[in-house]
């Protein structure tokens, strides 16, 4: 009984609409507690989990993003996409999902790129004709790119946790997370031959050139956070304060767009979602204290060790044990709770982490593009001014082509791992 505790009490707290992080803290502490442990190592906890260099990335990209956005360079991007893919039939569609992408390169949160994206992005689409609950599901499922390109709050966290390379994770990240946005664009392309949806202006070199010169030094964000980080010439978290300073100076100096009056408020929106992140994140740490103590990973090891001869079963029990798991935890916490326990399980099955780490991601996405966890669903129905069950109706094909992602990625591991084997040779 004593091991289903926090379990328990985390989820009678979220029925009663108790935050996630609130939840999952106080529950794991009143199970310590129960256990006759002292509180005082909750706080230990919170300290030495959280002093890592390498979460010290998160408030940096989240500044990026907010910046970003309050500078209007987001704005620029849009534009480029449209440039782009916008002549397709149900191009505005194909455009949400190419600068969710870009965005996704720069902010390294699904949420602020659901939100950053779809405030641009969701006037023009029914303005276009597109439902107001399609539209809503297409932007929820455009931002969920955010957990799988790189700089990836997630995949920063699971590089902590699982004690891997994130520069590693990066790149492994790079062909799943092209695969997704294709995927998306495919149901956008079926939808728009369905209803009709309209073409975009025809496509043109001298649009393409005119779009690629005004976001020239917004597009050189991404290229300089991943080029610096693939080198070798900065880490991860290192690259996060240079694309900082640099989407700053570009915004005031360059763009004009940025103003002194403006930095009150991008201050505020990073230093609010840092804290969401990191408290999400210091909560989950302590259930995961918990669950060591009372040796869960070892218990769920040895009764799953009769299948970790065979990887690819091993992978699919996960992969439904992490469908259910999402349907409760978002993805830092689910990573945080989970991966530890698993961990035993892949080294004796030689399970590589990089490559599930990914799985882990794709998975994640289910998840917060439907409810009740669904995080990017809740952004985007908002944002459209929808019931949150049409929404949820609507993003039925995106959630399937994702199912069928993970599939794919879950059975040719190269998708993951090639990358990263060219890179880092």
């Amino acid at each position: 009984m004593i091991v289903w505790l926090p379990l328990i009490l985390t989820i009678v707290l979220l029925l009663l609409g108790v935050p996630v992080a609130f939840a999952l803290g106080v529950g794991a502490a009143a199970a310590l507690l129960e256990s006759h442990t002292s509180l005082i190592i909750v706080g230990q906890q919170l300290f030495n989990g959280l002093n890592s260099t390498v979460l010290l990335a998160i408030p940096f990209y989240m500044f990026t993003g907010a910046a970003m956005e309050g500078s209007g360079l987001a704005d620029r991007l849009i534009e480029l996409a449209k440039a782009l893919v916008g002549s397709f039939r149900g191009g505005l569609g194909m455009v949400d999902v190419v600068a969710s992408m870009f965005f996704a390169d720069i902010s390294g949160s699904a949420t602020a790129d659901t939100a950053a994206i779809g405030s641009v992005m969701m006037p023009g689409l029914r303005k276009a004709g597109y439902s107001g609950p399609f539209a809503a599901a297409l932007q929820s499922a455009s931002g969920s790119l955010g957990l799988l390109f790189p700089p990836s709050i997630s995949q920063i966290v699971y590089a902590y946790v699982a004690q891997v390379s994130p520069a590693k994770l990066f790149a492994a990240s790079l062909v799943p997370g092209f695969l997704v946005a294709i995927s998306f664009m495919l149901v956008n392309y079926l939808a728009a031959l369905r209803y009709n949806y309209p073409r975009g202006e025809s496509f043109s070199f001298a649009n393409l050139g005119r779009a690629l010169r005004h976001s020239f030094w917004a597009l050189l964000t991404p290229v300089l956070i991943l080029g610096g980080i693939f080198s070798g010439i900065v880490t991860p978290t290192e690259a996060g304060v240079v694309a900082g300073v640099y989407v700053t100076l570009v915004g005031f100096f360059i763009y004009r767009s940025l103003h002194l009056r403006d930095m009150p408020a991008i201050l505020r929106k990073t230093v609010r979602n840092t804290a969401r992140v990191m408290f999400l994140l210091g909560s989950a740490l302590i259930l995961g204290l918990y669950l060591t103590r009372e040796q869960v990973p070892q218990a769920i090891a040895s009764h799953l060790a009769g299948v970790a001869h065979n990887p690819l079963l091993l992978l699919l029990l996960i992969n439904v044990l992490l469908l259910v798991a999402h349907t409760m935890l978002e993805t830092i916490a689910s990573i945080i709770v989970i991966v530890p326990v698993l961990l035993p399980l892949f080294q004796i099955a030689g399970i590589d982490l990089v490559y599930f780490g990914i799985i882990l991601l794709v998975n994640s996405a289910i998840g917060i593009n439907f409810p009740p966890v669904g995080f990017c669903l809740y952004i985007g129905a908002s944002i459209a001014e929808v019931p949150i069950e049409a929404a949820a109706r609507a993003i039925l094909p995106f959630i399937a082509m994702l199912v069928v992602d993970l599939v794919l990625v879950t059975l040719i591991p190269k998708l993951s791992l090639w990358l990263p084997s060219i890179v880092h040779q």
